[in-house]
């Protein structure tokens, strides 16, 4: 095997830099070739996967966040190369429905280990995704995540619960028409959609927990506007996964699905923050081949 490992050395508040040497470690005590190459700014681990997958490398590893690995995933879609991820973020969802470890060695040991499988591929306003997209409400909270809480000393679940928190003082709305496959059409003024291929955002909230990442279909969370006490009352329920119970959520699945928006809105796309009022979702089945336990 020949390996591209792309390190985000800001991700995770600096673990991805701090694990450089275990990797390095782990790799070449297995005597393959591989590299490390170390990104500089945004944009960047698109670039190198794109250059790697172009000269013949077998995989492209992901050493960073959810944002890196969405990156990386750009850079590789449509070659036959396999997906790596070891998990130095605040989320790892990706890596959740991987299930990869977040232990640095461990996450190299199942890459060695060279057992793949492939998973579904989606895409929205000209990117790739292969974890979850969300709109409205919780894309606002990714972004309150990253604009204001990024250095904050607290990770996963606990600190998106606090951005849910500080991002339900001043959100607004909108209203939204979404048709699914061309023949399901949902009508509301959303808190939020969630258009997910794996199970969880945010650092592991199961917002779709019966989403499959290889059966060809999206699952689509809408929830209903809500107010914002009431909206806190049910938080622990999303927590849970066990919110999709509530008369005010809906899950659908499709394999196309096309939003419009009464206004623009931001979207998180696996971590990474976008805005826009009109949305076409595709997906590629079994389109990106990744490393599994």
């Amino acid at each position: 095997m020949r390996a591209k490992i792309i390190v985000n050395p800001k991700a995770g508040r600096g673990k991805a830099q701090i694990a450089i040497p275990i990797i390095h470690r782990v790799f070449a005590s297995r005597k393959i070739e591989f590299d490390i190459y170390v990104t500089e700014g945004p944009g960047d681990a698109t670039d190198e996967a794109q250059r790697a997958a172009q000269r013949g490398y077998d995989a492209v590893i992901s050493a960073g966040g959810d944002g890196t690995a969405n990156e990386v995933v750009n850079g590789i879609a449509g070659h036959d190369i396999t997906l790596g991820i070891i998990p130095c973020g605040s989320g790892n969802d990706l890596a959740i429905s991987m299930e990869i470890p977040r232990d640095i060695e461990q996450a190299c040991q199942i890459i060695l280990a060279g057992k793949t499988r492939k998973r579904d591929l989606g895409r929205v306003i000209d990117r790739y995704f292969a974890n979850a997209v969300g709109v409205g409400f919780d894309a606002q909270v990714a972004r309150t995540v990253n604009k204001h809480l990024k250095n904050f000393p607290i990770r996963g679940v606990p600190l998106y619960t606090l951005a849910i928190l500080k991002t339900l003082l001043q959100y607004q709305g909108c209203e939204a028409r979404i048709t699914i496959d061309d023949k399901t059409v949902i009508n509301l003024h959303p808190l939020l959609i969630a258009v997910g291929i794996g199970r969880t955002y945010g650092g592991g909230i199961p917002i779709v927990p019966h989403a499959i990442a290889d059966d060809g279909l999206y699952d689509i969370c809408t929830v209903e506007a809500l107010g914002s006490l009431e909206a806190i009352t049910k938080l622990p329920k999303a927590l849970k996964g066990t919110h999709i119970d509530d008369p005010k959520a809906t899950i659908t699945r499709g394999s196309h699905v096309r939003i419009q928006l009464s206004t623009v809105m931001p979207l998180h796309m696996d971590g990474e923050v976008f805005e826009a009022d009109s949305m076409e979702f595709s997906i590629i089945p079994g389109g990106l081949r990744v490393f599994h336990p």
